[in-house]
């Protein structure tokens, strides 16, 4: 499902069934697999540790790369993750030429779907939005639901922080 459909996609979920922990310092949470160059000359078999690099793209980011025999890759998941990426950056994989893969800041899936959040520790919460706006929930309790469609919980939002910790993010 892409954005709000129907009469009831607009509703927040109810039940989780996954949950995956806030993070605001802008780290990779995953790699768009849509998106991924396969290359040619990388070594053969599952390479760990492979560095990586790009405009927007956290310099300790590192890649375990799968390449088949002909040493095109086919497959990369995060070995060390970085922070302060920006979203949907491609990291150009070392070992071969032409390989890449776009960076994901956003929580996974939540470019089908955002996700609503558990506030662990009170404070204030700054979010992007499902539709791509960000806002600020200011004095969030401790131990809130916010029945939102969140893509991404931000450090800060207009030099204001965020606050709150111990947050959830639940599918």
């Amino acid at each position: 499902m892409i954005g709000v459909q129907g009469n009831e996609a607009a509703q927040a979920r109810v039940f989780t069934h996954n949950a995956e922990i806030v993070y605001t310092d802008a780290r990779v949470m995953w790699l768009d697999d849509n998106t991924l160059k396969r290359g040619t000359g990388y070594t053969p078999g599952t390479t760990t540790g492979v560095a990586t690099s790009g405009t927007g793209v956290p310099a300790a980011l590192t890649v375990d790369v799968t390449a088949n025999a002909d040493g095109e890759i086919t497959g990369v998941v995060v070995n060390t993750n970085g922070t302060a990426g920006v979203d949907g950056s491609t990291a150009v994989i070392a070992g071969g030429t032409g390989g890449s893969i776009n960076i994901r800041t956003t929580f996974p899936g939540s470019d089908q779907r955002g996700v609503c959040l558990y506030v662990g520790v009170g404070g204030n919460v700054n979010v992007t939005l499902e539709s791509g706006n960000t806002v600020m929930f200011t004095g969030v309790n401790d131990g809130s639901f916010l029945p939102i469609l969140a893509k991404q919980v931000l450090a800060s939002f207009d030099t204001q922080p965020t606050t709150a910790t111990n947050m959830l993010a639940l599918y």
